[in-house]
């Protein structure tokens, strides 16, 4: 009876003389279960990437196939390399244990794979892979009670600690390889490493290995004969690779039946001849299902257009249309392979770009995006100007969260946006924080009413020509119990956007009355209104009740409005604005001169007063042009027959030159600055003692560490 070669030196084995024809046949069947390992987990390893790039009960039916694929490869290697321990000998199986084995391969493949895939712990990967080398293991451990031999069998304890050792480490490798990919070539890297475990384990085991031929050793008949076991198990594993293989070649057709859709949906928006936001959805999936498949990285970009709104507002929504049109076609012939663009609805757009060097790749898609705006647009035969704001976001560098990536992108572009107009901004996470921190805020907005958070400021208005007060301008503050006092441009915007502004603007409109009421403030008292609050129908009836309910007389308020708050809705604004004169108030426009319509809206309606912007007022009267600004806006109101009061005097200077060019009102620290309701009587005393020829009172104000926040509601 022939024997194995010799496991080690001492050993009682014998060498035969046929030994080169042992040699061969032992690489053979070493060969021959690397090769089944090799095909087996690549086929698994497959099947585990495509897991972790799915959900739900996708993942598990992709976990359960890599596990059956991988679990039945490295079973049928495993008991290949044991009958490849002694080529030669007569052995046989116990049937039992054999399929024993296979399942614990299986189960252990399957919560190896379970664990390694998911994002936590930190070292889930490696646990994962340390769970399939204890399975792979016991797996070995029950395949060898299982074998039986004509002869008797003794173990190296050194050599079986190097197996459970290399085993265990090399294993937790393989599942490492396979779910931190560096490049595309890591899940192939995965399959060798683990079918160079079940090798390695080979050697080790047979080095360990000494069997003694004893011719009293009898095989049971119930046995399994070693030459049909070896004919099942390859029987069977081919069945079940085979069946794994067929699902990777289903699936990966379906993959590319699912681009070929993605083509068929690109062309759904009707206007642009771009992919719409369902077809961009579709390619994200597939794209980021493709990086996990090949180590690659997507990276998202969110493109806005800058001033769009104002090519609908003044040469029409036509005009805007066919500039999109044109916009498109630029767009389309900047990019180039492995690039995605669609248009997301509007004026915003969205793009894809796959590839392996990143940031660079989506800085340089960036750019060129940016360049398709350098030369100007032409609508109805005028040059038109736009920019683009965008912004981009990586995956999986910045998130690993399909859905994530592009609100990541917006996050950026919005930032960006908010900056300056035309720029290319990249996220980071610490604009999550910021986010993180405006939600919070805005949130704690919503109650700060309730809270009793928010303060009134009082800014006196004074009659230029003798220094009288003659009102007061009421500003909104926000005292926040964490941050102190909020500065105005950064929560008004904020309560704009989340309507936190309705009952914030209630609250202020009932306070100013109510102090105006009990004799606290001189003349009339102004309070601005936010577009927001001018949007509903019933603002007349709401601002009279309020006067009912404190007593004030309509005749001492006075309701201030920008032009952006009526271009809005011109005509609905109009009726407001027509139903409140009507009640006995005052109505001024705000921040004159520096919107787009200032003159039509003088048109349409007559108002009680006009607020020169203090962005004029503060360049007198050194500035000639400024100068000749304000000079054609008092002539305007006198020809008009509105008063003019002009915001943001700082300076006797100002006063002078304002008051002889017969400017009728103004405001501004020089006369005070916006105090709360306790401090209003001291600020009126320092107003009424400000002389016109005095030095500026500007510079003492400032070296107070005054900080005008202008922003009002």
């Amino acid at each position: 009876m022939l024997t194995s070669l010799p496991s080690r030196q001492g050993s009682n084995t014998t060498m035969p003389q046929d030994s080169t024809f042992v040699f061969f046949y032992h690489h053979v069947l070493v060969a021959m279960a690397g090769a089944v390992c090799l095909f087996g987990t690549w086929v698994g390893m497959r099947h585990f990437a495509r897991a972790r790039a799915t959900e739900g009960l996708t993942r598990y039916g992709w976990l359960f196939m890599a596990s059956v694929g991988t679990g039945a490869a490295l079973w049928a290697s495993t008991f290949i390399s044991i009958l490849a321990l002694a080529p030669m000998q007569a052995s046989a199986f116990e049937l039992g244990p054999i399929a024993g084995a296979l399942l614990i391969a299986i189960v252990a493949c399957l919560l190896g794979f379970e664990i390694g895939s998911r994002h936590t712990p930190h070292l889930a990967p490696e646990l994962g892979g340390l769970v399939m080398g204890i399975g792979i293991l016991m797996m070995h451990y029950v395949g060898l009670n299982a074998w039986r031999t004509g002869g008797t069998i003794s173990w190296n304890s050194y050599g079986l600690a190097a197996t459970l050792v290399l085993g265990l480490g090399l294993s937790a490798l393989s599942v490492n390889r396979a779910n931190r990919p560096v490049t595309r070539y890591c899940r192939h890297g995965a399959a060798i490493v683990m079918t160079f475990m079940i090798c390695v384990m080979h050697y080790t085991l047979s080095y360990s290995l000494s069997i003694a031929p004893d011719s009293s050793v009898v095989l049971s008949p119930e046995l399994m004969p070693a030459t049909m076991l070896g004919a099942g198990v390859v029987g069977a594993v081919l069945l079940v690779m085979g069946s794994g293989f067929s699902s990777y070649i289903i699936d990966l057709r379906s993959r590319t039946e699912s681009a070929d859709r993605i083509h068929q949906l690109s062309f759904n928006d009707t206007m642009t001849g771009l992919p719409n936001r369902i077809a961009f959805n579709e390619r994200l999936a597939f794209d980021v299902a493709d990086a996990h498949e090949q180590a690659h990285k997507v990276a998202a970009f969110s493109i806005d257009l800058d001033g769009f709104k104002d090519v609908n507002d003044v040469f029409g929504h036509s005009a805007g249309d066919l500039l999109l049109i044109d916009v498109a076609e630029r767009m389309r012939q900047s990019i180039g392979p492995g690039e995605f663009l669609a248009r997301q609805s509007g004026d915003e757009f969205l793009g894809l770009r796959v590839s392996g060097n990143h940031p660079e790749d989506a800085e340089d898609f960036a750019r060129r995006i940016a360049q398709v705006f350098q030369n100007p647009f032409q609508v109805h035969g005028q040059p038109v100007t736009l920019t683009a704001s965008i912004g981009f976001a990586i995956f999986p560098t910045d998130t690993p969260e399909r859905d994530q990536l592009l609100s990541n992108a917006k996050l950026a572009m919005h930032r960006g946006k908010s900056r300056q107009r035309g720029t290319i901004s990249k996220y980071h996470r610490e604009m999550d924080d910021a986010a993180r921190t405006r939600r919070a805020l805005a949130r704690d907005l919503q109650t700060a009413v309730e809270r009793d958070e928010l303060e009134l400021h009082y800014q006196l208005q004074t009659s230029l020509s003798d220094g009288a007060i003659c009102g007061a301008e009421a500003l909104m503050r926000w005292r926040h119990p964490v941050r102190g006092l909020v500065s105005p441009a950064e929560f008004i915007p904020l309560a704009e956007e989340t309507e936190a502004i309705i009952p914030m603007g209630e609250w202020a409109l009932q306070t100013a009355c109510r102090d105006a009421a009990d004799g606290k403030i001189p003349g009339t008292v102004a309070v601005n209104l936010s577009p927001i609050q001018f949007s509903r129908e019933d603002l007349a009836e709401r601002i009279w009740s309020i006067l009912l309910e404190t007593g004030l007389s309509p005749s001492r308020l006075e309701i201030e409005v920008t032009e952006s708050t009526l271009m809005t809705d011109t005509n609905h604004g109009l009726r407001i604005l027509r139903k409140l004169k009507s009640m006995g108030m005052s109505v001024a426009l705000d921040d004159f001169g520096t919107g787009y319509s200032s003159l039509a809206m003088l048109h349409s309606f007559p108002f009680d007063k006009i607020k020169l912007d203090q962005s004029f007022v503060k360049r007198l009267p050194s500035d000639a042009a400024a100068a000749a600004i304000v000079r054609t806006v008092l002539a305007l109101g006198k020809s008009l027959g509105i008063p003019v009061l002009a915001e943001g005097i700082e300076t006797a200077a100002q006063w002078r030159f304002l008051a002889n060019e017969g400017c009728e009102k103004g405001q501004g620290y020089l006369f005070a600055r916006p105090v709360p309701l306790g401090k209003l009587p001291e600020a009126i005393r320092g107003a009424q003692s400000v002389d016109a020829n005095q030095p500026s009172a500007a510079s003492s104000h400032q070296a107070a560490g005054y900080v005008q926040l202008s922003l009002a509601v």
